[in-house]
């Protein structure tokens, strides 16, 4: 089953997923869990963005700096905004909805 990539309007920079079964036109119906992925991690898979080379979804991490020493690491933490807030994020448009 595909997933979706959710995106909080009031924190963009925030991603979550989620089965495509749990998202319909009113938005997250709570079918299924959504699982928080952190930011987009920044690194280049293919074409230069984030995406899995099979566009399959977004790579993300859930630590600031990992690539700095460990001792300025910094963990990105989930809002507490009401589920209510989720919205596809502008890369869930990318994703491959079907095997080809």
């Amino acid at each position: 089953m595909i997933h979706r990539i959710l995106t909080c309007k009031n924190h963009p920079e925030l991603r979550w997923s989620t089965k495509d079964i749990a998202w319909d036109e009113g938005g997250y119906n709570g079918s299924r869990n959504i699982f928080f992925k952190g930011t987009p991690s920044g690194r280049k898979r293919y074409n230069d963005d984030d995406m899995y080379e099979d566009y399959s979804g977004l790579d993300c991490t859930t630590v600031r700096n990992e690539w700095a020493d460990p001792a300025s690491w910094e963990v990105i933490r989930e809002c507490t905004c009401s589920p209510t807030d989720l919205v596809l994020a502008p890369e869930d448009k990318l994703v491959r909805r079907r095997r080809e």
